[in-house]
């Protein structure tokens, strides 16, 4: 057929247009062809290679949960796993690959595969969505498709449009937002989770245990925001690759720094400034991030008109250092320091200081096959000051813990239905001693210096997770081992009688390392679920762990500088069992979740105190504490929406916590053996959290909460004595504080300079300015009224107002 003139021309359009559109329908056509793997003799007479990888997000770097990859359309197909790890297993040749997730752009690639390697991806972020960016960090469907309860993941994106005080990013304020968590209130260090203490929740920075994470007396998480990544809270079926505590755990993840240009960012507000660089130090393989935070509050203090107030000062910072390296493409080296400082004086009246550091090296492999091994070496430190400045008997008491910490894991990813998680860990516990000694004019006191417990802690452990059919199980078991070890002078006791000063028989003295008293046993862990619909699933938790470090406090309720003691031949491991169930639905296309779970705990060696009790700098602390029993059970009822222009969540915990001292012979009791209310009890908690996205980045959020009050012990009569009033006290915690209600609210406005990725935070801090109870505690009665007056502790009494610019400048 010959072709002429106009109809010539039109099939040469035709040809254009159509070679165009192949080219446009084709997303692999500019994509360069990247080599995995070598191509050796050996591999060659396999007629299958592995490729695996990690699927990221290529801002932040954060690991991609649930991401699809597919090669060749879907000849092979898998999905990445928490870590947003995947494997495949191909023959050697050339691919399109497509990975897609629901937050990301979708990414088309090209590889030729010579042999078993490492094909790493970086998903860029989709269209601005608060929704979307909420759940980057696991499947849509987690919830559902999880074999273990009472597990909460959050990222530092979907914290951030939530009203936090002093405008900073608080992962210890969300966590308090969770069901099953409760805070006895501002001021307070610690968290409670399913009638838990506060020392037995596991907080670890990058598989680091941390004692402490606030700043200020609890008003602020020891965290940055550019740092933090995104955490874990889990409170039902722990893995056993955790370990050491009989709560919970919360595992927080920090960003890794990429071998890419530098980025700098930071807040500026009224109270508080902090400052993020991080990028490349060598091309493709190293890169650094150094953050830090200052706190300056005290101008605001002295505008005070309360003479305690404005003569406080208070002041915190915090530093945190990585550097990642890549040897290869099967070898990482990373290492991060971290330390905060903090120091608080009220007024003349009392002074703490507390600051905590680590310094982690990590090895971190990734094998042309399926296993990943880690090993993380760590020093961690814990130091406290208490001043008592109050004349003639002025006094200052120090403590620190110190541990080091050598933990070696492996994952070995056996097929799509079928993960390993095993390794061992050591924990060697060395504390400074105690020591007390005087402070200003009477520091030529003598100091005093007490011996602090020692102790080696092993661990090894086994966890596998896996599916078949309808079900999927966790199932997982832990052997760990304490030893107490010398220096330490044990003191002997009558037997039969109660453990006192003049019940003291005998002294042994134990010298470094020798040692003393040992304790351990097997920690099984379980996670059951049955999957009713795609959208619906049961599950069922087993847990039994043991705490063997514990926290002294002289308070009803924790404080930063409670000290930290090792077990020993009088104080054994607090053993916590624990059970949970619950029903799991998702709603509407997996917009909304929701779950209702049952729990229940009962704990042994419970560390409770007689009246009275006189704890710091006391050689002989075992004649001050009673060995207790407790137990907690409850339930919890979560709503969450995840997509939508408003999206959180809303949630009520019923629970209660008791503590009971059976009254046997040799031994104190505490309200004659009868079970009474944790200090922490608070029954009925309500928590609701709306984020409505708004113009250019901006937000508005919204959070209410409600607790019951916690428990107190209260002076129900007195009587006088030769002219003294002698108090008569009810049976302990037999009373409570008023219920606690707060509000808070904040505005994001997003973009506020041109040409800079930045954006301002004006927030409310408790928008009714209710004057919430800390505690009730109780005046010295005057000359004209002899009956001690209670009185309210409130520690915020007012609305907080604040407003932090944030800012993010790139070298890209």
């Amino acid at each position: 057929m010959v072709l002429r003139g106009r109809n010539l021309m039109a099939a040469c359009i035709l040809v254009i247009s159509t070679c165009l559109s192949i080219q446009a329908q084709d997303p692999w056509a500019s994509a360069t062809l990247l080599i995995v793997g070598k191509d050796t003799a050996q591999l060659a007479q396999r007629s299958n290679v592995i490729v695996t990888g990690t699927i990221r997000t290529r801002e932040t770097g954060t690991p991609i949960a649930g991401a699809s990859i597919s090669v060749n359309g879907f000849k092979f197909f898998n999905y990445s796993d928490n870590n947003g790890r995947y494997i495949l297993e191909l023959p050697k040749g050339e691919y399109k690959v497509t990975v897609r997730h629901i937050s990301t752009k979708t990414d088309y690639s090209r590889i030729k595969v010579l042999g078993s390697g490492v094909f790493d991806i970086e998903l860029d972020e989709g269209v601005t969505s608060l929704e979307s960016l909420t759940i980057l960090a696991r499947p849509i469907d987690a919830n559902i498709q999880q074999s273990i309860t009472g597990l909460t993941t959050l990222s530092t994106t979907e914290m951030k449009a939530l009203p936090m005080l002093l405008g900073e990013v608080d992962i210890v304020k969300g966590i308090q937002l969770m069901p099953g968590v409760t805070s006895i209130g501002e001021g307070a260090t610690g968290f409670n989770v399913r009638g838990g203490r506060s020392d037995q929740n596991l907080i670890l920075l990058n598989e680091a245990p941390l004692f402490n994470t606030s700043h200020a007396l609890g008003f602020v998480s020891s965290f940055s925001q550019e740092v933090v990544d995104n955490f874990d809270l889990y409170k039902g079926t722990i893995p056993a690759q955790y370990g050491g505590r009989a709560s919970s755990v919360v595992s927080i993840n920090t960003l890794n720094p990429k071998p890419e240009p530098w980025e700098y960012e930071g807040g500026i507000g009224p109270l508080t400034s902090r400052f993020t660089a991080k990028g490349v130090v060598r091309e493709e393989k190293s890169a650094l991030l150094i953050s830090g935070r200052y706190a300056y509050p005290n101008w605001i203090l002295k505008k005070v008109s309360n003479p305690d107030v404005n003569t406080s000062r208070t002041s915190f910072n915090d530093t945190y250092i990585s550097y990642d390296h890549k040897i290869n493409d099967g070898n990482k080296f990373k290492t991060f320091l971290y330390q905060s400082h903090d120091s608080f004086n009220w007024s003349d009246k009392f002074k703490y200081s507390w600051s905590n550091f680590l310094l982690q090296t990590s090895w971190v492999g990734f094998t042309n096959r399926k296993a990943s091994p880690t090993v993380n070496l760590t020093y961690g430190q814990f130091k406290t000051t208490l001043v008592d400045p109050i004349e003639p008997t002025a006094s200052q008491l120090q403590n620190c813990m110190r541990y080091l910490q050598l933990k070696s894991t492996l994952n070995y990813i056996l097929n799509d239905f079928f993960t390993l998680t095993g390794g061992v860990e050591s924990m060697f516990y060395f504390p400074n001693q105690e020591v007390k000694k005087g402070y200003g004019s009477n520091a030529n006191l003598a100091p005093r210096s007490v011996l602090k417990n020692s102790g080696l802690e092993n661990s090894a452990f086994i966890n596998n997770e896996f599916t078949y059919k309808k079900f999927a199980f966790t199932l997982g078991i832990r052997a760990s081992h304490y030893l107490q070890v010398g220096p330490d002078s044990v003191y002997h006791y009558t037997d039969g009688q109660p453990r006192t000063l003049q019940s003291v028989i005998d002294t042994t003295y134990y010298e470094q390392l020798k040692p003393i008293q040992s304790y351990g046993g097997l920690e099984p862990r379980a996670g059951i679920r049955y999957s009713i619909t795609k959208n619906q699933s049961i599950k069922i938790g087993y847990n039994r762990m043991r705490q063997y470090i514990h926290q002294i406090s002289n308070t009803t309720t924790a404080t930063p500088v409670d000290s930290w003691i090792a077990s020993d031949q009088y104080i054994p491991p607090q053993l916590s069992d624990s059970y949970s169930v619950g029903y799991f639905v998702n709603l509407n296309d997996n917009v909304w979740e929701t779950s209702l779970e049952v729990f229940g705990r009962r704990m042994k060696n419970i560390i409770e105190y007689i009246d009275f009790a006189q704890l710091n700098a006391n050689p002989h602390l075992e004649t001050e504490l009673i060995s207790s029993v407790g137990r907690s059970y409850g339930l919890e009822l979560l709503l969450r929406k995840l997509k939508g222009r408003w999206t959180g969540w809303v949630s009520y915990s019923y629970s209660q916590s008791q503590i009971r001292t059976p009254a046997t012979t040799g031994t104190f009791s505490i309200n004659s053996g009868a079970w009474f209310p944790s200090n922490f009890n608070k029954p009925h908690v309500f928590n609701a959290v709306w984020t409505k996205k708004g113009y250019k980045n901006g937000a508005f959020s919204i959070i209410a909460t409600y607790s019951s009050g916690r428990p107190i012990t209260a002076i129900e009569s007195s009587y006088i004595v030769n002219g003294s009033v002698i108090p008569v006290y009810s049976l302990r915690n037999q009373y409570k504080i008023p219920d606690y209600v707060r509000i808070d609210i904040s505005l994001t406005i997003g973009n506020v300079f041109k040409k800079i990725n930045d954006s301002l935070i004006l927030s409310i801090y408790n928008l009714l300015g209710r004057d919430n109870a800390y505690s009730v505690f109780y005046s010295r009665p005057s000359a004209n009224y002899y009956i001690p007056k209670p009185y309210k502790l409130s520690v915020l009494g007012s609305a907080l107002p604040s407003i932090t610019y944030n800012f993010k400048i790139s070298d890209k």
